[in-house]
């Protein structure tokens, strides 16, 4: 009794065996599973990523100017806000002042002999008058004309002395007018930095720095290729790691003619040429110096396009894997433009073509997949 009951129990285990079989190979006959998509026709952009900084558009850098002398007296503090216009500092006056003085006394002597020339030019004429009286007008004349003549010299001299006087004076009017610093925009006093007067550690420094806060623009810098690329009036796309989940757009502005000097150490090391490329934003809400992801819409176009993630770079070869009856097969593809998580395939698919858009390391050239 014993005996058959164990060989009951051996056959049912038998059977349990090959019916966990047959599942498992109807469950795996078809392969891994695989997502797929077919190649879509559409507008793609292509873009220029590269770094930037936030600086504002409207700025006044002030330095110091040894040919003025130095600054008197400071007008404004860190964190005034300013009008167009407004006097921000003074030069020391004190040499001009004086110098204008002498120029006003040499003005006013040009202005007593001209007038004492004028006179004598009235009391020659009465004694013109008095000869005539006397002998004949030839005679007259012939007696009176070199004294005309020697003060009509005189008196143009003068007035060319006089001209050169009061053209000094214009001249140190206007430098007068020059040692008051006036700002040139409505902004805020972002710096003052009294010792960069005097001090040679903060040459090159601005002694008062004034900015628009509201206008807050940004720029970066473009290799040589992609400067053929950019122009005026692309539109640009702004983020920061600092606001990670908020972003900013803007437009090209300004791509410069000429590349930037170069900012290396040693002079004799040249590094590759890069040009400024400066971007207008609306409320860009960062300030001034933050750090920038901007991309730069160069083109529009249609394409044919896959999920960028579809898409395998070998050694040798780029390549998708495309299902055909129920099996994945390598296709070489060439890519061009890649547009967020798009990328643009200018041969070796067609619409028609069903690609593998999660391809893993284990997918093989020929093996049987599950397309969903």
């Amino acid at each position: 009794m014993k005996k058959k009951v164990w060989i009951a129990i051996g056959v049912t285990a038998v059977f349990l065996l090959l019916a966990g079989v047959s599942v498992y190979r109807q469950a795996f006959a078809k392969g891994p599973e695989v997502k797929t998509s077919h190649p879509v026709q559409e507008e793609i952009k292509e873009q220029i990523m590269i770094p930037g900084t936030a600086k504002l558009v409207n700025e006044q850098k002030i330095y110091a100017s040894p040919e003025k002398g130095e600054i008197k007296e400071f007008l404004v503090e860190e964190g005034d806000s300013v009008k167009k216009g407004e006097v921000l500092a003074k030069f020391d006056d004190q040499a001009l002042e004086l110098e204008l003085e002498k120029v006003k006394l040499q003005a006013e002597s040009g202005y007593i002999k001209i007038n004492q020339l004028e006179k004598e030019e009235d009391q020659l004429r009465d004694k013109e008058k008095e000869l005539r009286k006397q002998a004949s007008e030839k005679e007259a004349d012939k007696q009176i004309q070199p004294e005309r003549d020697q003060l009509k010299l005189e008196k143009r001299l003068a007035n060319l002395e006089l001209s050169q006087v009061l053209l000094q004076k214009k001249d140190i009017e206007k430098r007068l007018g020059e040692l008051e610093v006036k700002s040139t925009i409505d902004g805020v006093v972002l710096q003052v930095n009294k010792a960069a007067t005097s001090d040679p550690a903060t040459a090159g420094k601005p002694v008062i720095y004034v900015g628009d806060l509201k206008a807050v623009g940004a720029s970066g810098l473009l290799s040589e290729f992609d400067s053929l690329k950019v122009k005026e009036g692309q539109k640009v796309t702004l983020r920061s790691d600092a606001i990670p989940e908020k972003e900013w757009k803007g437009e090209v502005s300004e791509v410069a003619d000429m590349p930037e000097e170069n900012q290396g150490m040693n002079p004799a090391e040249k590094s590759a040429p890069q040009y400024r490329v400066e971007v207008t934003v609306k409320e860009l809400s960062l300030r001034s110096g933050f750090q920038l992801i901007m991309e730069i819409e160069t083109d529009k176009k249609k394409a044919l396009t896959v999920p960028a993630n579809s898409v395998i770079t070998g050694d040798s070869s780029v390549y998708v894997f495309v299902v055909r009856d129920q099996k994945s097969y390598k296709q070489e593809v060439e890519t061009g433009v890649a547009s967020g998580n798009k990328i643009e395939i200018t041969s070796g698919l067609n619409e028609k073509d069903l690609i593998i858009t999660n391809p893993s390391d284990q997918l093989k050239d020929g093996m049987e997949v599950d397309a969903k």
